[in-house]
């Protein structure tokens, strides 16, 4: 393929990245003296079977991509294709993928990683908004620029809800970063987005994946397995932040941050509870004393209390005195009482054995159990067909494989044996030209020699004929002297 020096109206500069079906070059707009980057792809490069599927995504990162403007979001200038190539040409990000920066072991501060994460979150934000939802968020589709700026790129599979440009069953997104619903090839939203960036989250404060093995394996582990907390691999990571990232990858949609805003306000509490929650080393400190040891602490006005209770918090002002077993009891209930989780009545059942709501809270976890029992089995049949799915797939993409390569070998096959034919029918054509050049020396020489014995021939009869005639001209002379001599 000749160099390309020229794309449309932009001046090619250089080649700055090449993938299977296309190249990523810098280029310039002379007309506004820009410097962009241009995304292309040919069509020669996919199969013809894949080929129009492959410029239709690529169709739709423009689409995607092209609706928003957002500084976190790699803005998209033009769109075009032909017959057998097409481009974006977008905005040049001076940086590296953050992939890079995991690729190379750096191990980002929390508090770098929390600014990361609050920039990408503010990116979704804009994006869900505008009715794009992103469905490949992960490292390598993420910009950290030179002055530490986030830039969201590559919407090539994402889904924009007012075209209905994908449909359900379809599973689109990278492996370790797709969220449970996307394995299941169920319709996804913007809390899928949210999955992916928790799980982002998670590798920036740990420098580990929630979950690493093989496709299947991660799959299993996603649908089935929590992630093991962030501070069990970073001791610096709080309590709070653990929170924040197991709400984010909850395996049910409606269970995570609803939406992008609602992310970025958790996280900005939990650094701000890691900022003021510590060791008890001055009068002003916050005090976290276990619930049952209030009574302990309650001659003491200086402090300030904060009971737990089924995992919750109850913060008593400064100077109040701690409020009852009964007022904690009731207030433990209003904190429960709308509660999915049978786990927190199972609690409530540990901390008040002889409560006013026992038998409520018992009918509600009998309940709650059988529900969460129920949804197991069937998450697990449903788990237990996508595998049988996913291996059926695996096989028919073997056998296509299988099939592809006989194909291919089969191709060379005859290639070479055209090539063999080939050579055989210019062995066959110079033997025969040599042929009739020997035949056509022998024919001019035998054709020489024919003339020459004509000639001789010719001149022997010509000498005989002239012999002839001379003795018929010498008998003629005797008879007329023999006549004249007689007279």
């Amino acid at each position: 393929m000749p160099k390309l020096t020229k794309l449309g109206k932009y001046e090619i500069r250089r080649e700055l990245g090449k993938g299977g079906m296309g190249i990523v070059y810098e280029g310039f707009d002379p007309l506004i003296q820009r410097s962009v980057a241009i995304k292309t792809v040919l069509m020669s490069m996919a199969d013809k079977s894949e080929a129009r599927e492959v410029f239709s995504r690529f169709r739709r990162e423009a689409q995607a991509a092209g609706r928003l403007s957002h500084p976190r979001i790699v803005s998209i200038y033009e769109y075009s294709e032909d017959h057998d190539m097409a481009f974006i040409a977008m905005e040049l990000i001076e940086g590296k993928e953050l992939k890079d920066f995991f690729d190379e072991k750096i191990h980002f501060p929390i508090k770098e990683s929390i600014n990361i994460m609050l920039q990408l979150l503010d990116a979704l934000d804009y994006s869900h908004n505008q009715g794009v939802v992103h469905r490949d968020i992960k490292p390598a589709n993420i910009f950290i620029t030179r002055n530490k700026q986030v830039k969201v790129a590559d919407f090539g599979i994402a889904k924009i809800e007012s075209l209905h440009l994908t449909q359900v069953g379809s599973v689109l997104g990278t492996p370790n970063y797709m969220s449970p619903e996307q394995f299941q090839g169920l319709n996804v939203d913007r809390r899928s987005d949210l999955y992916s960036a928790g799980v982002i989250l998670y590798q920036l404060l740990t420098a580990q994946r929630p979950f690493t093995g093989s496709m299947i394996t991660i799959m299993h582990k996603v649908l089935n397995q929590a992630p093991v907390p962030p501070s069990a691999h970073n001791p610096a990571v709080s309590t709070a932040l653990d929170e924040v990232v197991i709400r984010a990858m909850a395996k049910q949609p409606e269970q995570r941050f609803q939406s992008a805003n609602e992310f970025i306000a958790a996280l900005k509490r939990a650094m701000k509870d890691a900022g003021t929650t510590t060791e008890r080393t001055d009068p002003d400190a916050t005090l976290i004393v276990p619930l049952g040891k209030e009574k302990a602490r309650a001659g003491n006005e200086d402090e300030t209390l904060l009971l737990t209770d089924t995992e919750r918090k109850l913060v008593l002002p400064r100077g109040q005195a701690p409020k009852t077993a009964m007022q904690a009891e009731i207030e433990s209930w209003k904190l429960i009482k709308g509660s999915a989780n049978p786990d927190d009545f199972l609690q409530y059942l540990r901390d008040h054995p002889h409560g006013e709501f026992v038998e409520l809270a018992k009918l509600r976890h009998t309940a709650l159990t059988k529900a969460s029992i129920a949804g197991t089995k069937a998450q697990t049949a449903n788990v237990a067909a996508r595998n049988k799915e996913l291996a059926n797939h695996s096989l028919r993409e073997s056998r296509l494989a299988a099939l592809k390569a006989k194909a291919v070998e089969l191709k060379a096959e005859a290639e070479q044996a055209k090539r063999l034919e080939d050579a055989r029918r210019r062995k066959v054509a110079e033997e025969q030209a040599h042929r009739a050049q020997k035949l056509s020396g022998l024919m001019e020489e035998r054709a020489k020699k024919i003339s020459e014995i004509m000639t001789t021939r010719q001149a022997e009869a010509e000498a005989k004929s002239k012999l002839e005639t001379e003795a018929r001209n010498r008998l003629a002379a005797r008879i007329r002297r023999k006549t004249n001599t007689k007279k």
